[in-house]
């Protein structure tokens, strides 16, 4: 038998704790899975193999185990869905639909079973590419970004990969935030309560306890400081992102990455730190009843943020990731322009610093406002879970939740009573926690806007490697009003081996590893758009948050031009290849290798390919970092979740002061937005006090 020309049925399913959630049959389904999507196969023709990235397959590295365990961590109906998905490949009659023959996926021989992938990959059956998807972005990212106990892994030679220097040490650097220990059940008193400390909830604390309030801020994630960030992205994700970095649509269709961690979203935030645009800021007043916004009172809280944060353009150099974009717009006379960042001295030495900035120089809330709270008496929960708002005749009155007793494991009920709750836990969690507290004004969890995002790769001759340097300094906003204040913007952004993984295109194992063998000569482009449309944050029986979003028409055509114009501006810049997430896999490469070299006509072909095949989730992998609208803040009770004072309609002492306050997209990276709302709410609960 050839080597991986069967799945080897020797193989049973690993019987930890951590995947014992599976059945031996489902394990025996995923192992076959992984090593069709990721097999042992030949280098292409004139190619060799001096790394084995080739002849490494997915068992080789324990990738299904991973997987197993990975998703253990999720919640019981989405366990539920992916074993069905697992027992469902199992049947013969899904065998004889997907690849011609009356067998399980784990007896088919390995071409067999690429060949059923493909079908899914491309189903017009929506369940069969979302559970593609499902298992083709986990099992790749893995593949390539999860370390072995030496902290490399054995593919990152092959693909040019290096990683981020060690951080320092705990002694080097202590943690300077003293979080409250909890032992037991814990109750508290205080002014005011937040729940959240990120962008809203860190200027908040500030602001409060500057004034000489008594401050307590409950944060879901955990404490991580410069010593903790590794730079190693499959270890770094499940710390310190939302639902450990799996967060999604319903449908899979966009990756949602969001924050969770002390410092929330400016921590992994790529510094990119932009004001809410003027013209926004009308549109909120003007058609939505946000009154204050556009006054020199709203701008103080730029200003506030901006010096605080440092905010400046001298460390914004371009690595070689940006200067691509930079390049190609120049030569189009597309606009661009420096983008200002809350960090300095960064020297271009880094790269992973959406996994936290192990020198400390980026400065985030954990850095700023919340170490200025915590220094003024701010109390910190962290690894607390707020379940609800304890609402008494139409007034907030504090918080319950449980935090995690780290020394047990144990969770511990906790409550805070206090007369003012702000609510700036983000706009997915904060409409969730709003809905288990039993309010019932019908725009909780409504108006969902994400800033959806395409994305396309540029290949060049030269060494790129765009997991080094700032990671986002310049942007081209030329389409950021071809439809009134709606449109896009081109960006750059940073990628690692696991993201380039779960986005590179797949039509069989061999191709995928050969385009991730030229991801070091790779920029990263990225199509942002303020999207006019809109989704919604429900609950599910457990009262976790689910996400719903497609781009409605208008939204999708101008992610659709977002590709063509980055798809010009690649080859303007001297690309010799463009490629696209396209499944089938589209890509276009210069004549014989040489910069820039496409005829018009080939260029307008990849283009017109572009538009032909449109926007068909699970079809191209799309993706969000912004999350904003769900608690938006407006005029009227009938349009809005709170007043213009932020706070919550119908629930006096309830302030909303996130992004889930938004009345529409922002249009550009949300944090210093996030930072003036929250300002200005803490100026009228001051004012109340």
């Amino acid at each position: 038998m050839a080597m991986g020309d069967r799945a080897d049925t020797a193989t049973t399913a690993t019987t930890t704790a951590a995947t014992g959630w599976l059945t031996p049959s489902e394990m025996r389904t995923l192992e076959a899975m992984c090593e069709a999507l990721l097999p042992a196969a030949p280098p292409p023709p004139g190619e060799d193999d001096p790394h084995g990235l080739y002849a490494r397959p997915a068992g080789e590295l324990g990738i299904a185990a991973l997987m197993a365990e990975t998703l253990a961590e999720e919640s019981p109906e989405q366990r539920a869905q992916f074993k069905k998905l697992l027992g469902l490949l199992s049947h013969s009659l899904v065998g004889m639909l997907l690849a011609g023959r009356p067998q399980g996926f784990a007896q088919m021989s390995l071409a067999a079973r690429q060949v059923a992938l493909r079908k899914m990959s491309t189903s017009s059956i929506a369940d069969m590419r979302q559970g593609f998807e499902a298992v083709k972005r986990l099992a790749a990212f893995l593949f390539y970004a999860y370390p072995d106990a030496s902290g490399t892994n054995a593919n990152w030679p092959a693909i040019g990969y290096t990683p981020a220097p060690p951080p320092p040490s705990a002694e080097i650097a202590p943690k300077r935030i003293r979080t409250l220990p909890i032992h037991d059940d814990l109750t508290l008193t205080a002014d005011a309560v937040i729940v959240g400390s990120g962008a809203g909830g860190g200027v908040m604390a500030a602001q409060l306890s500057a004034a000489g309030k008594d401050v307590v801020v409950m944060e879901k994630g955990g404490y991580f400081n410069e010593a903790d960030f590794s730079g190693r992205e499959a270890l770094m994700m499940p710390e310190l992102y939302l639902r450990r970095g799996l967060l999604s649509t319903d449908d899979l269709g966009m990756v949602v990455l969001a924050g969770s961690c002390l410092g929330g979203g400016t921590l992994v935030n790529w510094s990119t730190s932009l004001r809410t645009p003027a013209d926004v800021l009308e549109e909120w007043e003007r058609e939505q009843g946000f009154s204050g916004v556009t006054a020199p009172e709203y701008q103080r809280g730029f200003e506030f943020a901006e010096r605080r944060m440092g905010v400046n353009t001298d460390d914004s150099a371009p690595n070689r990731n940006n200067a691509a974009l930079q390049r190609g717009c120049e030569a189009l006379g597309y606009s661009w322009r420096t983008i200002p960042r809350n960090a300095s001295d960064c020297q271009q030495r880094c790269g992973a610093c959406g996994f936290g900035c192990p020198y400390g120089r980026k400065q985030s809330t954990l850095l700023t406002f919340l170490q200025d709270a915590h220094e003024q008496g701010t109390r910190v929960v962290v690894r607390c879970d707020v379940r609800r708002v304890l609402i008494e005749a139409g007034r907030a009155v504090g918080v319950e939740g449980w935090a995690l007793d780290e020394a047990t494991g144990a969770r511990r009920k906790v409550v805070v009573r206090a007369p003012v709750v702000v609510v700036a836990a983000g706009a997915v969690e904060s409409p969730a926690l709003l809905l288990r507290s039993g309010l019932t004004n019908p725009n909780i969890g409504r108006h969902l806007r994400l800033h959806p995002v395409s994305a396309l790769l540029g290949l060049y001759a030269e060494a790129v490697e765009s997991w080094t340097g700032s990671l986002q300094t310049v942007l081209s906003d030329q389409f950021a009003r071809i439809h009134g204040g709606y449109g896009f913007r081109i960006e750059v952004m940073p990628a690692h081996p696991g993201l380039y993984g779960l986005a590179t295109a797949w039509e069989d194992g061999q191709q995928h590893k050969r385009d991730m063998s030229r991801i070091a000569n790779a920029a990263t482009y990225i199509v942002l758009t303020r999207d006019t449309g809109e989704g919604s944050v429900t609950l599910d029986r457990h009262g976790e948050p689910v996400l719903r979003y497609w781009p409605n028409d208008t939204d999708r055509r101008h992610l659709i031009r977002g590709m063509q114009e980055t798809a010009r501006i690649i080859f303007a810049g001297g690309g010799v290849g463009a490629l696209t997430t396209h499944k089938p896999r589209l890509a276009l490469e210069s004549e014989g290798g040489k910069p820039g070299a496409v005829e018009q006509q080939r260029l307008n072909r990849f283009l017109g390919e572009i538009e032909r095949r449109g926007m068909v989730a699970n079809r191209l992998v799309l993706g969000t970092a912004h999350q904003m609208g769900t608690c938006r803040i407006g005029g009227s009770a009938r349009t809005a979740v709170a007043a213009p004072s932020g706070e919550v309609y119908g629930a006096r002492g309830l302030y909303i002061a996130d992004a889930s306050g938004f009345p529409t997209a922002s249009g550009v990276n949300p944090m210093l937005s996030i930072m003036a709302l929250s300002h200005h709410v803490a100026q009228h609960i001051l004012a109340q006090s």
